[in-house]
């Protein structure tokens, strides 16, 4: 046979399927064949689809199938193209199949699914529902064309029930992602708010008043007083007396909400938890009355020379002084008897007991509460508040594909969140090497070893063109999509990442200790040689002299 006649035959056979297609689904492509449709008499099965999505063309062969098997003249198939007809207009956005069963042109059912046999089962049942429609035998509820069928409102609700339950756990995910990285946040600040500490004053020790506005210097003096709103709580009056020396240097009342809750308690978690939800529900609904209190600042001088020296250490000191003086020597959770938050305790109408104040117990607590309830404070003294991770991609590379790796990671430098070279691509296991290729370079590269790899993390766009220019490469390993990206990077680049040095720079420096001693032994070897010459010398001259 010929290559022509076989190309012939071909197309003669694609040319049979397609005009088989035809004849076994009618296409309704606008109004107009919407409405020639709906004069028709007959069990009409018709799939609304999208152009974007298309129609189901597996499903052909099953309908053929069960129309063969049926043997009725009266069931037919069609499919609508929902972008071009008006009744169809709320199809539009679907991608699942849709299945519309007309007797005579009216609707009955409307099927959302993709399971064949079940469909086939379905059609079936219809079709033995037709025939007895026909003869009188039963009258099916017809539904409008505009009305959302009981069908649509149960995916609906699967819908929104799967979605939610999806939201739920991303959140959950990304909660858990920001434990570490809020800690690390957090551990850092310590050092720079250790003199400073808080006191949250719950809402039921908060009341208002409305007083008499003193006038402005320089105003008449108006013949009716002008009222305004005073906030007091006596509570923090009481807790002032107590500080001593301390200072209060900020008072405000935040209105938090959960978020910013477990914020506040982000490691004091077993103090939340022990309070009544009618506390919880209180401080989710009303504001909370907070200061911040502070150590006065201490000169500390040389006595010698009257040069300022390095004060002592003050960390925790002002959280323990606090602690004490709110709980005396119990704590949160059991203070003393005649401590303040035992003595201010209120009570609801129920009996249920309600704190009325909590300040922080170590400077960790503490720092999480300050950032939150005095974020402004906190980043003018050097708080960088955390992040959530970005939408991002790794990337690991053979370490020979090097030369040809880091061009691409210069020219991409803005959308490089890290870079480094690893001793293997073990995620369990990450060994750091280096993170500067000139480090690398000057280690040399037969003692990094064959399995050493580059491990990069690309930021994601909106076509991944920057991952593809990587891609193109080769890499060993590429994250299959932009959550699993973020928890590979964070395995390999840990939230304290930019501290870590790397085995080769704690080798170059040991190997830079070790040299150093040697020339220092070897110093103190001449030392002595040339002292035992000089001892020579000098017995000599002495032995001449005499």
């Amino acid at each position: 046979m010929t290559s022509k006649l076989k190309t012939k035959n071909k197309r003669a056979g694609r040319m049979a399927k397609k005009s088989g297609q035809v004849a076994l689904q009618e296409e309704i492509n606008n109004n107009e064949d919407w409405e020639k449709l709906l004069e028709k008499t007959g069990l009409y099965v018709v799939e609304i689809y999208t152009e974007w999505c298309g129609p189901c063309i597996p499903m052909i062969a099953n309908l053929k199938k069960i129309k063969l098997e049926l043997g009725g003249d009266n069931l037919h198939y069609g499919i609508a193209k929902s972008d071009t007809i008006d009744h169809l207009a709320r199809f539009r956005n679907k991608s699942e199949p849709h299945w519309m069963i007309l007797y005579d042109g009216c609707l009955v059912n409307l099927i959302i699914d993709t399971n064949a046999p079940k469909l086939m089962k379905l059609i079936a049942i219809e079709f033995e529902n037709y025939n007895k429609f026909k003869k009188g035998e039963i009258q099916p509820t017809f539904i409008p064309f505009n009305q959302i069928t009981e069908e649509e409102n149960r995916k609906m609700v699967d819908k929104n029930q799967y979605y939610e339950q999806i939201f739920k756990e991303e959140k959950r995910i990304r909660a858990e992602r920001m434990v570490k990285i809020r800690e690390h946040a957090i551990k850092k600040f310590v050092p720079n708010i250790q003199k400073q500490t808080c006191v949250i004053f719950f809402p039921h020790t908060i009341k208002y008043v409305m007083v008499e506005k003193s006038p402005e210097d320089g105003m008449e003096t108006l013949d009716e007083p002008i009222m305004h709103e005073q906030r007091i709580c006596d509570l923090a009056t009481v807790c002032a007396r107590k500080f001593e020396e301390l200072i209060v240097i900020d008072a405000k009342e935040v209105q938090l909400t959960e978020d910013t809750l477990n914020e506040i308690f982000f490691l004091d978690l077993q103090i939340l938890q022990s309070y009544p939800q009618e506390l919880i529900d209180q401080i989710l609904s009303n504001k909370v009355y907070s200061i911040m209190i502070s150590s006065p600042t201490v000169v500390y001088e040389n006595e010698e020379d009257e040069t300022d020296i390095e004060p002592p250490d003050i960390m925790g000191v002002i959280e323990s002084r606090m602690s004490l003086i709110i709980y005396g020597e119990g704590g949160a959770l059991n203070p003393s008897p005649n401590s303040i938050a035992a003595q201010n305790k209120a009570l609801t109408e129920e009996g249920v007991i309600l704190p009325s104040l909590y300040t922080p117990i170590n400077p960790m607590s503490k720092t999480a509460a300050l950032t939150v309830l005095f974020r402004k404070y906190c980043e003018t003294n050097g708080y960088i508040p955390p992040q959530s991770p970005a939408p991002q991609f790794l990337v690991i590379f053979d370490i020979t594909k090097s030369n040809i790796v880091l061009p691409i990671v210069e020219d991409l430098e803005d959308k490089i969140l890290n870079y480094g070279f690893f001793r293997s691509a073990d995620p369990e296991n990450p060994k750091l090497l280096c993170k500067d290729p000139e480090l690398l370079a000057s280690y040399g590269m037969d003692r990094v070893g064959k399995d050493a790899k580059l491990v990069i993390s690309v930021l994601k766009d909106d076509k991944d063109k920057y991952l593809l220019r990587f891609v193109d490469v080769g890499p060993v390993y590429v994250s299959s999509d932009e959550n699993i990206g973020i928890d590979d990077a964070i395995k390999f680049f840990p939230h304290d990442f930019e501290e870590m040095d790397g085995e080769i720079k704690l080798w170059l420096a040991r190997e830079t200790r070790e040299e150093n001693a040697q020339a220092e032994n070897f110093s103190d070897y001449e030392e002595e040689i040339d002292n035992e010459y000089n001892e020579e010398i000098k017995a000599e001259e002495n032995s001449m002299m005499i």
